[in-house]
């Protein structure tokens, strides 16, 4: 299992810190052949990417792109790439008086579980998806 981080942006954290954190949750799921991509950039990306996917000219936190779906699932052993906007993770942070470190952990985790499958559309698809969200969160801050 592998995670990899690219980042567009001067980070001060440690990409092999981050890697490290983020195979609990792939170990946590079972995924042991699985390999995903953590993008790290700034606004005007996350803009483009917002744009171009979803329609929204504005950042987001997070964006999950899997790579391959068949039956509901990833054909694949690459699961796919999480665009984490540091900006937005660091505002969001701040308006709820937490550490962005746990903040960047919370989207990294929650982009991962998009590629897991997961989404949060309903109401009670929401509160599964937030509630394991959580609950990996704990293990890793």
């Amino acid at each position: 299992m592998e995670c990899t981080v690219y980042s567009t942006l001067k980070f001060p954290m440690s990409k092999k810190t981050i890697e490290k954190n983020l195979v609990v949750v792939l170990k946590a799921f079972k995924k042991n052949k699985a390999t995903i991509s953590l993008h790290i950039i700034g606004d005007k990306k996350m803009i483009d990417l917002n744009f171009q996917y979803r329609g929204k000219k504005k950042p987001t936190d997070v964006l999950s792109f899997a790579v391959q779906e068949v039956d509901g699932g990833v054909a694949s052993d690459d699961w796919g790439d999480i665009f984490i906007c540091l900006p937005q993770v660091k505002r969001q942070a701040k308006e709820h008086k937490i550490s962005w470190k746990e903040e960047f952990y919370r989207m990294s985790i929650h982009g991962m579980l998009h590629l897991f499958g997961y989404d949060h559309m309903e109401e009670k698809d929401a509160k599964k998806m937030f509630q394991l969200q959580e609950k990996l969160l704990s293990g890793i801050v």
